[in-house]
């Protein structure tokens, strides 16, 4: 029930405004011109009962009563009202849908205003120019036919789109039009005074429900019709439009007051206060009455019509379809990584102990049928439990790789006549059994090693699912907050989107021309209390582009590193690497190929190229290290490398470091040093690989330190380096690597008897801009 007393309490104000602006059109005109019959058009147009809306428009004809103009008025608004009928009644067909009826009776009542309306014609502003009073009528008539087309597009916009969509620029034109003939029919009918008290409350309500720079645009329109009908200039009204802006965001009171100051002083310079008491209390009135009554609307009323504005203003189909396509992207990540899922557990499954049963039982097979089926002693040794230690002698032999007298059983020692036939045929046979258990052995690694990737691109697109599928948060208030503090800093934004959670926003934004990117970030980090970068920067064309901006991290990172290869040598074998991983992380590395020269250079490139991709890629730690040890035991050669990993978050100062074989590492905090050992073989010795891993905490201006052991071996001695790295500057990481590298040198001799690497990092904070 009470949504339908809404719709019908909403009804009846349309007809009551339409009413009154039915009669202030009537009197625009000095000899009761029907401006209002474009009205009724627009009225018939936008789906208003014909019937009610040809009422609405006779009444205004009584006020005042004259006999002529009033039949005139009913006949016109017969012919509308019946043209709409028909309209509604036969429009269903092709040629009618056009709205032929309604067209035809609006001509028709335009003819009889034509033939029978009496007017005596206007003189013109210029005196050499006379026109005809019929002239003038057929030119009258002409306009308000076109006004009928202007009316109607208003009114459809009006009822039927107003707070629900966005409005076309030749719908809001139009509206402006019709506004502003209303208005002048109110300053004609009432007075300037009455007109003014109406914009007052216009003007207030529009910068309430939109706080942005278009106050002081409506305040200019709203001063057209006081000008044309008084020549009052509109420079004031655009006065109190800005005044009204400055000060609506702290509230509806202080708005009023800027409005009432602006007045009062325009109203000292324009000498109002000379005018007689009746004029004074009315031109007074005027601005106060409005403004008491913008006061006492109820703040839920205007939140509700603000929350609509600010709904329609937003472009949800665009952000539906971001939602909708992430979601897809989920599914068919979720989908992708479920076959990658399964690739890793085929080839998981196919790693099983089953082929060297297969070989062994192969082999005893073969032995059986070369030596113990030609022997008369056969029968015997089965009854007697031969075959059985047969097998222990073949086990014995794949372990060991060949077998011999002492290796054969007891029991088979007692039984067998034919010893040495038995160890030569078993011998001959483990030569093949070790060429195919290596070649197994080599297809179970790659297995493994294709499972373990398998399961490490299943894990990334598994993580990556899990964050597509979620709905993009987003934030329409901060988006309004952002465009409106931005234009008062004079950065014109026609797109504004916030996006992310509350700890990690990011900010996309479309402006134009030479736009300053730094006060960009400046706005935006002090609108959020927290500093924000411009990340990336679009060209969308010419004069417009993209910008995207992400929260700073708390903590930069500068590097130093210092390299020499061995003496006499050609190439260095150990390889540093600096990566981001992303916005707010980094790797570092420093891989030391076993030896030196090319080889050793192939080696430790392959291993940073390796850790690089699989880092960038966010693979797991372990798996990451895994296969980069599985992929170097492959090579027929002897492939080592010493490796040192450190991936830091530059929010949290959070350092995870991983080394490999490599010699101690330090973390050169204050007056403090840290020592990072390890005690692991490096990468490629082994099957599998046991790390050394650590968590560390970085604060601001500490170092992290990774050297190679052509650095170590230099000093003789840790407590040696250690002593060295606590007298030597750090705040320079570059310095600091020449300086170490440069000691080591030295401590040589001036011959580097290795390949020599220092690889530092400092971090040290970012400059504060949210305030």
């Amino acid at each position: 029930m009470r949504f339908h007393k809404k719709i019908e309490f909403g009804r009846v104000f349309v007809y009551l405004a339409c009413l009154l602006s039915s009669l202030f059109l009537s009197q625009i005109g000095d000899h009761k011109e029907p401006f209002s019959l474009a009205l009724l058009y627009g009225m018939g147009a936008a789906g208003l009962s014909p019937i009610l809306s040809a009422l609405l428009y006779l009444l205004p004809a009584l006020i005042p009563f004259e006999p002529i103009p009033f039949l005139l008025y009913a006949a016109q608004a017969t012919l509308m009202s019946v043209g709409f009928y028909l309209q509604k009644r036969f429009g269903k067909n092709e040629f009618l849908k056009t709205g032929i009826f309604p067209l035809v009776a609006l001509s028709l009542s335009l003819g009889l205003f034509f033939a029978f309306a009496p007017f005596e014609g206007y003189t013109l502003p210029l005196e050499s120019i006379k026109i005809d009073a019929i002239v003038q009528k057929v030119v009258i008539a002409a306009v308000i036919f076109l006004l009928a087309a202007v009316f109607a597009v208003s009114m459809k916009a009006l009822l039927h789109k107003l707070l629900k969509c966005r409005l076309r620029e030749d719908e809001i034109v139009f509206i402006l039009l019709c506004f502003t003939l209303v208005g002048v029919g109110i300053c004609r009918f009432l007075s300037v005074n009455a007109y003014m008290g109406v914009a007052f409350f216009i003007l207030l309500l529009y910068a309430s429900v939109t706080k942005d720079a278009s106050a002081p645009i409506c305040a200019f329109v709203l001063a057209l019709p006081p000008w044309l009908v008084a020549g009052l200039s509109p420079a004031r009204f655009f006065i109190y439009g800005v005044a009204i802006t400055l000060f609506i965001k702290s509230g509806r009171l202080a708005a009023v007051c800027a409005q009432l100051a602006v007045f009062f002083i325009c109203g000292y310079l324009d000498g109002l206060y000379a005018y007689p008491t009746p004029q004074l209390v009315l031109s007074i009135l005027a601005a106060v009455l409005p403004a008491l009554l913008f006061i006492l609307i109820p703040a839920p009323l205007i939140r509700e019509i603000e929350n609509k504005l600010v709904f329609y203003r937003e472009k949800h189909l665009s952000r539906i379809a971001i939602n909708r396509n992430r979601s897809a992207i989920g599914e068919k990540l979720f989908e992708i990584s479920s076959v990658f899922r399964e690739i890793e557990t085929t080839f998981s499954s196919l790693s099983t102990g089953e082929a060297d049963e297969a070989a062994r039982a192969f082999l005893q097979s073969c032995v059986q049928e070369q030596v113990c089926s030609i022997c008369q002693n056969r029968e015997t040794c089965q009854n007697k439990g031969g075959m059985s230690a047969l097998s222990k002698l073949i086990e014995i032999g794949c372990m060991k790789g060949k077998v011999n007298l002492i290796d054969l059983p007891s029991d088979l020692s007692d039984l067998c006549i034919n010893q040495s036939n038995l160890l030569y045929a078993l011998n001959h046979q483990l030569v093949e059994y070790r060429k195919y258990m290596t070649e197994a052995e080599n297809a179970a690694s790659g297995r493994a090693l294709l499972a373990n990737q398998a399961q490490g691109v299943s894990e990334i697109l598994k993580n990556l699912a899990l964050e597509q599928s979620e709905p993009l948060r987003l934030y329409t208030d901060k988006e309004k907050q952002l465009n409106v503090t931005l234009l008062r800093a004079g950065v014109v934004c026609s797109e504004v989107l916030v996006y992310g959670e509350e700890d990690d926003l990011t900010l996309s934004l479309v402006t134009y021309g030479k736009a300053d990117v730094k006060k960009i970030a400046e706005v935006a980090s002090h609108l959020f209390q927290t500093d924000m970068m411009i990340s990336e920067r679009l060209s969308l064309s010419q004069n417009k582009f993209c910008c995207i901006l992400r929260k700073k991290p708390r903590f930069d990172a500068a590097f130093g590193v210092a390299s020499m290869k061995k003496s006499g040598e050609t190439a260095s074998g150990d390889t540093h690497s600096v990566i981001k991983i992303d916005e707010s992380k980094f790797m570092v590395a420093l891989s030391d190929g076993m030896g030196s020269g090319e080889y050793a250079k192939r080696v430790s490139e392959s291993t940073i190229s390796l850790l690089e991709s699989f880092y960038r890629a966010k693979m797991p730690s372990d798996l990451v290290l895994s296969t980069v040890n599985k992929l170097l035991t492959f090579n027929k050669e002897e492939c080592f490398a010493c490796v040192d990993i450190a991936v830091v978050d530059l929010n949290s100062g959070g350092a995870s470091i991983v080394k490999i074989g490599s010699p101690v590492g330090f973390i050169l905090s204050g007056n403090t040093v840290k020592v990072l050992e390890n005690a692991t073989l490096p990468l490629g010795i082994l099957d599998s690989v046991h790390p050394d891993t650590g968590e560390y905490d970085l604060d601001e201006n500490d170092v992290l330190v990774f050297i190679s052991d052509g650095i170590s071996d230099a000093f003789g001695s840790t407590a040696d380096l250690y002593e060295a790295l606590r007298t030597m500057p750090a705040r320079n990481p570059q310095q600091f690597a020449d300086t170490l590298l440069e000691r080591a040198l030295q401590a040589y001799g001036g011959k580097a008897k290795d390949d020599m690497t220092v690889l530092a990092v400092r971090l040290f904070k970012n400059i504060q801009i949210a305030a």
